[in-house]
């Protein structure tokens, strides 16, 4: 299965419970969402993380990569620049195995310590199997 479509299926997924998904588009990589509660959220799907992706992680959007080592370090070493963004949420992703796991930089930043940044999500990374 493709990210694009594991994504959109994560989406429904998670729309069945709130019921609040109003309209979704699919755009190449990107699916434009609107919520009646949160209001409009991009989804921006990057299999594999690479410098022109910081360029479009402003507002409320979501950042969908596979779960895999070289876009962990990206994670790590671009830290400074995802935690601006109070309303970026990160999505490491395992679509072969239907499994995730997720984190909001802005948020993480706040409540751990810089220390064991990569440390800490080495173990989160490592609670869903590499794709």
């Amino acid at each position: 299965m493709e990210l694009i479509e594991w994504t959109s299926m994560f989406i429904d997924n998670f729309n069945s419970f709130r019921r609040d998904l109003e309209k979704k588009e699919i755009k190449q990589n990107e699916i434009d969402c609107i919520y009646k509660v949160k209001g409009e959220v991009n989804y921006i799907v990057e299999p594999d993380l690479k410098d022109d992706v910081l360029v479009k992680l402003e507002g409320n959007c979501v950042l969908v990569c596979l779960n895999k080592k070289e876009n962990l370090f990206f994670v790590i070493n671009n830290w400074n620049v995802l935690i601006k963004n109070p309303k970026l949420k990160i999505i490491f992703s395992n679509p072969k195995i239907n499994q995730q796991w997720s984190l909001i930089p802005f948020t993480h930043h706040g409540i751990s310590d810089p220390k064991s940044l990569k440390l800490g999500l080495k173990s989160i990374f490592d609670s869903v199997p590499e794709y």
